[in-house]
């Protein structure tokens, strides 16, 4: 099985007074260059999701000649994202994670892929019971396909698409524990009070 990663960095960080999330430093390197050296080891191609060409540029020293995709669709959020990133993987199974994640487990990563089988989504719960669509492992033709339904419906809600979908397992929260006891790797940097916890 080609597995593919999506990692969604085009946000308008809004939140971040319009700062780059991706590019804010933590341990001396930033956010995309973190999650890059995890998809990395665990895929076989990696695919960058930015808003635009100009962002693109401003983002080309940290790419090194990965697959960049752009939105064509403006104002859909994460699924513009997603529909450009899925039309684009080489993959049949597509990790799909957001770039403010700081602390991606290869191990989880490859354990979800393993088990994803020929289902069409597999879904982390968090510790709190909450679905983790930006951390999830997709099937591409079935997920492309639901991102068309969500935004042709004028969804744009993340888990939209997972609505369309038949046969979507989920991660127990009790088995991401015994490879993740913290539940690190959904922490994600929304803010910058976020990012000021993350460097205490």
């Amino acid at each position: 099985m080609i597995r593919s990663s999506l990692l969604l960095a085009g946000g308008l960080g809004t939140r971040m007074n319009g700062r780059e999330k991706a590019l804010m430093m933590f341990e001396d390197s930033t956010l995309l260059e973190r999650s890059l050296s995890v998809l990395d080891d665990v895929s076989d191609e990696v695919i960058v999701s930015l808003r635009d060409e100009e962002q693109g540029q401003e983002f080309s020293p940290y790419l090194h000649d990965r697959i960049i995709v752009t939105d064509r669709i403006r104002n859909a959020g994460p699924l513009a994202g997603m529909l450009s990133g899925f039309e684009r993987a080489g993959g049949d199974y597509v990790f799909t994670v957001a770039c403010d994640m700081p602390y991606l487990n290869r191990t989880l990563i490859d354990m979800m892929f393993d088990m994803v089988g020929e289902h069409e989504a597999l879904i982390p719960i968090s510790e709190y019971g909450t679905k983790e669509p930006l951390h999830a492992v997709y099937h591409r033709d079935s997920m492309l396909e639901a991102i068309e339904n969500a935004l042709d419906e004028g969804s744009r809600s993340i888990l939209s698409p997972v609505s369309f979908l038949d046969d979507v397992i989920y991660l127990d929260a009790e088995v991401i524990r015994t490879i993740d006891k913290d539940f690190k790797s959904f922490v994600n940097v929304n803010t910058p009070e976020d990012m000021l916890k993350l460097e205490r």
